[in-house]
């Protein structure tokens, strides 16, 4: 499980960013300001094709979140502005579209005392005067809470953990190779572990094999446990829709 590492050193940031122009929303471009004075995470999103970039760790969880959810075609971080006062603007965390074409405004929203904008942070926290701004601004917003993903804490992680991996099968040239014979294993044994499919797979190296298999957990074709930490004994099986 160590190849898919140097995944997560360069966020792929050389890759050509071409916005998808087929979208209503567009990632808002963080000033100077934002990007040096909050805590700034960058990493190369399969699902989007592109960089993903957000402040604070909240964010960083549900774009984990987002990413691995195989209900969700795609999102965008920071899809507009809001404004709370006629003097004070904050952004709408992210906006998705469902692959049945349901789309949704969410909004982060910290534990009190969490570090961050004081301003802000009481902003979110105050469910009345969100929700009065969002009703000016014409949309709906769904509320996610610290503590909502505090409790997908071992989820989260796997999500962390996993993500390199699924970045490294665009550069596996037998990728589709690999993924339409773990496909074929699964069509005879409903369940197997990440060590079990490393072993009858000889022809592939150990970090091809794993990296394969978690980009279909991250497409939605196979799933695993994620009440556990993830090792090389965790078990996957087949997704029937």
């Amino acid at each position: 499980m160590s190849a898919g590492v140097s995944a997560t050193t360069l966020p792929e940031e050389q890759t050509l960013q071409i916005p998808n122009t087929s979208l209503p929303y567009h990632p808002r471009t963080l000033t100077l300001g934002e990007a040096t004075s909050r805590e700034l995470f960058l990493f190369h999103s399969p699902k989007n094709q592109r960089t993903v970039k957000v402040t604070e760790y909240l964010h960083l969880a549900l774009a984990l979140k987002l990413e691995f959810d195989p209900t969700i075609d795609c999102y965008v971080e920071r899809p507009r502005k809001m404004f709370v006062s006629p003097k004070f603007a904050i952004d709408v965390a992210f906006w998705t579209r469902s692959k049945q074409d349901h789309e949704r405004f969410l909004m982060g929203v910290p534990n009190v005392g969490t570090p961050g904008h004081h301003r802000e942070g009481a902003a979110l926290r105050d469910h009345e005067r969100m929700e009065a701004a969002a009703q000016r601004h014409e949309i709906n917003l769904t509320y996610i809470t610290e503590q909502d993903l505090l409790t997908e804490s071992v989820a989260l992680r796997t999500y962390f953990e996993l993500l390199p991996h699924v970045q490294y099968t665009r550069r596996i040239p037998s990728r589709v190779t690999i993924s339409q014979g773990i496909k074929a294993y699964f069509s005879v044994t409903p369940r197997v572990s990440f060590r079990a499919l490393i072993a009858y797979f000889t022809q592939f190296s150990e970090d091809q094999v794993f990296a394969v298999a978690a980009s279909l957990v991250h497409n939605g074709t196979l799933r695993l446990d994620l009440t556990r930490r993830l090792s090389l004994d965790t078990v996957l099986e087949e997704v029937h829709v």
